[in-house]
């Protein structure tokens, strides 16, 4: 049976960790607690964090001990990343926590495929979590209280999180490998007429992925042509480069086409959208 990976600081967040496995088997799904702490070691978790550190290319004193809390962090979800992208029995990975945990638990669920159930209990998730979440699927769900103790409310958010990672571990969907190949379009408003003309005339014979550019649409197309799960790409709305240059609300990485350049997949592009850039209210 896959598990459910339970993803947390067990120093200082054992309870809370523990609860949710006990959910999780309550449902009837496999639990899988991992331990990411990169101060004081603890032995409740199955996967203890000198195993995850030890994923790191640096070894494990790259990893722990280090004087600099951001320098650890940084280090243990790139080991963590390491770690999952190696495992073939995830079913779900469920992380708990605050910002230093946020940041090492959704760098790790950023380096898993499309289609891996992730949830994200935390703190942080009630502001911009764009950083967190980038051009994956990230669920992440806002804590109300600190985690930071067993409570009312800690407790239907943690059991809520954990029923719904057993629920996708459980129910997992199957693709499928499809017969025709994978396109990719960049869509707006203002080209949506363009883009389902396009997509009409091709959708029999190609499976269309539509991307919105909203800044993080179009990393999400560019991260599927570089895992070559997109065979072309009609690039018709650039309109996140104009973000980029002038400072909207929806822009573009510096690394706009260049999983295009990287790959030289077959392309089309055009300026769809350059003429507006997106701002907040007036007062922003």
């Amino acid at each position: 049976m896959a598990k459910v990976y339970v993803i947390g600081t067990f120093d200082t967040k054992e309870a809370e960790l523990t609860y949710a496995g006990e959910c999780l088997q309550s449902a009837g799904a496999a639990a899988l607690l991992v331990d990411v702490s990169t101060g004081s070691p603890s032995d409740a978790a199955d996967v203890p964090a000198g195993d995850i550190a030890r994923c790191h290319p640096g070894g494990e004193s790259a990893v722990l001990g280090q004087s600099d809390r951001g320098t650890a962090v940084a280090a243990m979800g790139e080991a963590l990343s390491n770690y999952l992208v190696s495992r073939d029995d995830i079913g779900a990975v469920l992380g708990l926590g605050g910002s230093g945990n946020t940041a090492i638990v959704t760098a790790a669920m950023r380096a898993l495929p499309v289609g891996v159930p992730k949830i994200m209990v935390s703190t942080m998730a009630s502001g911009d979590v764009s950083a967190y979440v980038g051009p994956n699927d990230i669920a992440m769900m806002y804590s109300v209280v600190d985690i930071a103790g067993l409570n009312a409310i800690s407790r239907q958010v943690i059991a809520n999180a954990a029923y719904a990672a057993a629920g996708m571990a459980l129910n997992s969907v199957e693709s499928g490998e499809s017969a025709r190949p994978a396109l990719g379009f960049t869509m707006f408003g203002v080209t949506t007429p363009c883009i389902t003309a396009i997509r009409s005339a091709l959708e029999a014979d190609f499976e269309c992925f539509v991307f919105h550019a909203t800044g993080t649409g179009g990393q999400s197309m560019e991260k599927l042509v570089d895992s070559g799960l997109l065979g072309g790409v009609f690039d018709i709305t650039t309109t996140e480069v104009c973000d980029y240059l002038v400072g909207g609300v929806l822009p573009c990485t510096p690394d706009r086409f260049g999983a295009v350049i990287r790959t030289g997949v077959p392309y089309v592009g055009s300026v769809g959208a350059v003429d507006m850039v997106n701002f907040g209210a007036r007062e922003t």
